[in-house]
């Protein structure tokens, strides 16, 4: 795991908040998940290098790109008018790094809003990864970034630069933080010369350019209404269900992200059904939550998208019929100074729903803690 995350999940996960674990799920998306990382499936396994105990994969899978924030480098430029104002609002507070290298092209571009998001360029061939984190987690992965390999100074774009060795064909550079947030790039590009000239190819581009670069598959937030409009198609709703909130957001979204989006709050909706229903007496509407649940593989966009994260929507479907939801810890992580902290609710983070937590615990627990 600590070769296939971008951080040891266990340094990074004690920094966060409750909210923002809600972020983190967002971002589960297994959409081609950079050079070494592995798609996120359902389970629990071992994270970072002090912990015994895991956190499901499609956590630990991207607890590490949650906190990515945009705001470095960028040039400024009249965008034409076919881009809206909230697609170029985004693009105003993003770093515009765009590879220049023949052949190269985005392929994804996920959760672009004016305080997050990453890029993944192919040639076809390899693949090439800028990420932004927050200014405040720079010295969380530059020590992280010393247990990978002696870290090696260099300069790109005038500012210094760190880069580490994951093997002779990977590797990735950090450079320090400038305002709020840092970049990260990551490659494996067959030697350390092939990943410097794409490395070295990397030029901030004004926004018009930035913009144009997006693959077909982004959705911009002129075109986000329709699109949840037709995502939520053919799926049953939970009652009371308002799209209102995913319709609105200003940002930049690749088509699979925004579809687990859409899906994760149909699924939370649900399980709140379910559980209100169940507290009420309501046998009928109960039912009809577990069934509309477990019939996810039949939504439309689960098998458009065929995303793993939605494989996680049968554990809970099937945790809903037993009448139990794993309300326990899904994972821990320990702190350098040696407090541990626990990540729960267990369901919620295997549906991305809201209300999650990281509470303080009495150092690893011996078993996996069962469902209650």
């Amino acid at each position: 795991m600590a070769a296939a995350n971008p951080i040891s999940t266990a340094a990074l996960g004690a920094e966060l908040e409750e909210g923002d674990l809600a972020r983190a799920l967002e971002r589960a998306v297994a959409l081609g998940q950079g050079p070494s990382r592995p798609a996120p499936v359902p389970g629990r396994v071992a994270i970072g290098r002090r912990v015994a105990l895991g956190l499901a994969v499609v956590v630990v899978a991207t607890l590490a790109a949650l906190l990515t924030f945009g705001g470095l480098l960028g040039g400024s430029g009249g965008a034409r008018p076919e881009f809206a104002a909230a697609a170029i609002r985004v693009a105003e507070a993003n770093p515009r790094l765009l590879v220049t290298a023949p052949g190269w092209e985005i392929v994804r571009a996920d959760e672009f809003e004016p305080d997050s998001g990453e890029l993944l360029f192919s040639d076809g061939r390899r693949r090439f990864e800028i990420h932004w984190y927050p200014a405040r987690l720079y010295g969380v992965y530059l020590n992280d970034r010393a247990d990978v390999s002696a870290p090696e100074p260099g300069t790109l774009l005038g500012r210094r630069t760190t880069t580490v060795e994951y093997s002779p064909e990977e590797f990735a550079t950090m450079l320090p933080p400038q305002g709020s947030v840092f970049v990260e790039t990551r490659g494996r590009l067959g030697s350390r010369g092939g990943y410097d000239e794409i490395l070295h190819s990397l030029r901030p581009v004004d926004v018009e350019t930035w913009l144009a670069a997006m693959p077909p598959s982004t959705v911009r937030p002129e075109a986000r209404s329709k699109a949840v409009e037709e995502m939520l198609r053919g799926i049953p709703l939970p009652p009371g269900f308002s799209a209102a909130a995913l319709q609105g957001e200003d940002s930049i979204s690749d088509e699979g992200s925004l579809a687990v989006k859409v899906g994760n709050a149909v699924a939370c909706g649900w399980v709140e059904s379910w559980i209100a229903a169940r507290a009420s007496g309501d046998g009928v509407t109960a039912r009809r939550a577990v069934e509309a649940v477990a019939s996810s593989a039949n939504w439309p966009i689960v098998r458009e998208t065929r995303v793993p994260w939605f494989s996680n929507y049968r554990i809970v479907a099937r945790q809903m019929r037993e009448g139990r939801l794993d309300r326990g810890y899904s994972g821990y992580a320990v702190r350098a100074d040696g407090r541990t902290f626990g990540f729960g609710p267990a369901w919620k983070l295997l549906l991305g729903c809201e209300g999650t937590y990281r509470r303080e615990v009495d150092g690893l627990p011996r078993h996996p803690n069962p469902a209650g």
